[in-house]
């Protein structure tokens, strides 16, 4: 008679467990879901951003519409939207609508002041001597994606850049000098690679992911960078 009137004082405790653990599985198994789905979607952008970079380095011209439609079917399912369409070149055609965000940049190395690119403007002009600079920047998709992830190269600071998005005075403009965060990275990594006028070509591509998101799980997005 005790094990009975214990039993059922203890009737629905199996309940209450269950309750309690599955509050700790759902948001695991939702955590583990939105993880899993942003993975396949980061390898998706690291694919794309490759693609794009390796044209990049043979020549492609990623200020004109039609490669920016070609980047446009590459990122098939990230929601790239590239904005309006336009003749000629434009190194800026971002708007406010989908997903994606495309930055490439080539970057040169001018070397010392005895170096060729000095020389030829005269070492007192060589503004930026043994300095990384923007030769080119591009930018198409979703231009308000910029305060989610910003270029980790920072902006060129100058206005005179073509509509085809090249620097026209990289070597004695300090608007093209790579900001100091980014001057630093790349002297770390390519300085003693790169030669005075060799080029390194870079594809950045973030792609924002709002329909990874469950209540207050959310993946925010995933970025690419790829060096040529």
């Amino acid at each position: 008679m005790a094990i009975q009137r214990r039993a059922r004082k203890q009737g629905g405790q199996e309940l209450i467990e269950f309750a309690v653990t599955a509050l700790l599985m759902v948001g695991l198994l939702m955590s583990a879901f939105l993880t899993g789905m942003n993975l396949i979607r980061s390898i998706q952008v690291n694919q794309v951003c490759r693609d794009i970079d390796n044209m990049y380095i043979h020549g492609a011209d990623f200020s004109t519409y039609s490669m920016q439609q070609l980047a446009q079917r590459l990122a098939t399912g990230l929601s790239m939207q590239i904005g309006t369409a336009f003749t000629g070149n434009s190194a800026t055609n971002t708007g406010n609508g989908g997903n994606s965000l495309v930055t490439l940049s080539e970057v040169m190395y001018v070397g010392s002041t005895t170096s060729p690119n000095c020389s030829t403007v005269g070492a007192s002009k060589c503004t930026n001597a043994n300095s990384f600079v923007f030769t080119q920047r591009i930018q198409f998709g979703n231009g308000t994606l910029t305060a989610q992830k910003a270029s980790t190269l920072g902006n060129p600071s100058t206005t005179a850049i073509s509509t085809a998005g090249i620097l026209q005075n990289p070597v004695t403009d300090a608007g093209a000098k790579l900001p100091a965060a980014a001057q630093a990275s790349f002297k770390a990594l390519w300085q003693t690679a790169l030669q005075d006028g060799q080029v390194c070509y870079v594809a950045e591509y973030y792609a924002q992911s709002p329909d990874l998101a469950l209540g207050s799980f959310s993946e925010g997005g995933v970025y690419a960078r790829y060096f040529f």
